[in-house]
């Protein structure tokens, strides 16, 4: 009896070595007007950058704002970087928004929680000890009394093809959080272009609401003087006027832009303040030829797309393989109190495959695998048809920002300039002044709009066409190409196909 006790109590003492608790992982104001525009003038920064492809971006473990390198990207009361100097770069604004944007988090916790299914797959069955009894009440005795131990074997290269799988698993979620970078990259670096663009939409409203204060102010001193009538002064007072509410919209849309921006950058309290940037993107444009196979290269979809076919033959193997049953073994070991003798007890077995033998996984297994391949060849075209609907408006706006640069602006401003004159001697009357003055304020906003949608474009197009960073479903499984940005004078959407489950 002595000698089964000591086998109890040696047994349980070895299961409860063997546990472990798995250690619990670390959950990881006021606006100001825009700046002067002889503050803005002054800044000269380098052009905008191309943004950075998949293979480039940080790490998802390294999103964390913990993990930031220094103080850079700290806020303080919500208004101010902490080590930032104003006017910001977009180098800084990436370095915010990479500390801060929430969904980047996000797809950090889905690497994460993939890392977690990964461990989990690989882990052995755990042993089942029990009591066990026999023979109760025979003879008035209580029979055999002991304990067992049941534990499963897992055969057929299982737990090796779970490994694979949750590797593939997480190398997909992986490839999302790349995409996700990429579009917190082109969505900051958009937002960053719409803020300096309505910031030259503000300055334009503000010179032409000088121009109709001088305008009225001459207008009134020519009445005085009886070269004019007093409806001469009422046009030119009612221009005036019309001038200020554009520089009011102007602001209006400058804050509305800040916000956004502030937004994607995840500190949507901090203050507006000047940023450095360059909006003469005109160049040599983009090629098509060049930039459909840029695009294809390095695009983080397509890798995500093949990450998907691998996840998916692992998968299939490891479908085959669930046909090779496990083995079942269960070791007892009782007292008999009638005989006082030790009794064993041994037993092995297996499900024999006679009936399921897995074929309905293994023919799911099949056609997810099909239909991933060949979801490969539709991102290769989804992408194509949506670089072609994007590259006509940059090429668009190319030609138009060439025309209005080397034509269409100085002319204007010419005109303006040469009605102005006459004017004031008394050659062009009051309609033709407010005529020239609206075809070159006229001429201005469709500048800054074609500037817009050329700068715009452009980020997309080198950026693989990611946008929408802030969308709620952060693993679209269609290239996204839904490009909402808001221009200098109202809400616009570059025409292209919507994918609704992105």
């Amino acid at each position: 009896m002595h000698a089964f006790y000591v086998s109890v109590v040696f047994l349980a003492v070895q299961l409860g070595l063997g546990l472990r608790w798995p250690a619990m992982a670390a959950t990881p104001g006021v606006e100001r007007l825009p700046p002067p525009a002889s503050q803005l003038q002054s800044v000269h920064p380098p052009r905008l950058q191309p943004p950075a492809v998949a293979s480039d971006l940080i790490h998802p473990e390294d999103l964390s704002a913990d993990n930031s390198s220094d103080v850079l990207h700290k806020l303080k009361s919500g208004n101010t970087v902490v080590g930032l100097k104003a006017p910001l770069g977009l180098i800084d604004l990436e370095a915010i928004a990479f500390a801060h944007n929430p969904t980047l988090a996000q797809s950090a916790a889905d690497v994460s929680s993939a890392n977690g299914r990964l461990i989990q797959s690989t882990l052995a069955p755990n042993p089942i000890a029990g009591y066990q009894g026999q023979e109760i009440g025979d003879e008035g005795s209580i029979g055999q009394q002991g304990f067992f131990v049941n534990q499963e074997f897992v055969r057929g290269r299982k737990r090796r093809l779970a490994r694979a799988v949750g590797s593939r698993e997480v190398a997909l979620a992986q490839q999302n959080a790349a995409i996700q970078q990429l579009k917190v990259l082109n969505d900051v670096r958009c937002e960053h272009f719409n803020v300096l663009i309505a910031t030259r939409a503000e300055i334009l409203a503000r010179d032409v609401h000088v121009l109709s204060q001088k305008k009225l102010d001459k207008t009134k001193n020519l009445y005085e003087k009886q070269l004019v009538h007093y409806h001469d002064v009422l046009k030119a007072r009612i221009q005036a006027h019309t001038a200020h509410i554009a520089v009011g919209n102007a602001r209006n849309r400058y804050l509305a832009a800040w916000r956004r921006l502030a937004s994607l950058l995840g500190t949507p309290t901090l203050a507006p303040q000047p940023l450095k940037g360059d909006l003469q993107t005109i160049s040599e444009p983009l090629q098509w030829g060049e930039i459909v196979q840029q695009t294809h290269a390095r695009s983080p979809q397509l890798r995500r797309a093949h990450a998907n076919v691998a996840w998916r033959q692992s998968l299939l193997a490891q479908a085959k393989t669930a046909t090779n049953p496990n083995l079942l073994s269960v070791i007892g070991l009782a007292q008999d109190t009638a005989t006082d003798d030790l009794i064993g007890n041994v037993q092995l077995g297996m499900p024999l495959p006679l009936y399921n033998k897995n074929q309905g996984t293994i023919q799911e297994a099949y056609a997810e695998l099909r239909k991933a391949e060949l979801d490969v060849d539709r991102t290769k075209l989804a992408i194509r048809s949506r670089l072609a609907a994007t590259y006509e408006i940059y090429m668009n706006s190319w030609n138009e920002v060439n025309e209005y640069t080397n034509y269409i602006l100085p002319d204007a401003r010419a005109a303006l300039e040469s009605v102005v004159r006459g004017y004031e001697k008394q050659e062009f009357d009051m309609l033709s002044v407010i005529e020239a003055e609206r075809t070159f304020a006229k001429a201005n906003l469709a500048y800054i709009k074609s500037l817009q949608d050329l700068g715009i474009t452009k980020i997309v197009i080198e950026g693989s066409l990611l946008v929408g960073s802030l969308r709620e479903n952060l693993q679209a499984t269609t290239p996204e190409m839904d490009i909402h940005f808001s221009p200098a004078f109202g809400p616009g959407v570059i025409p292209v196909e919507t994918d609704p489950g992105g």
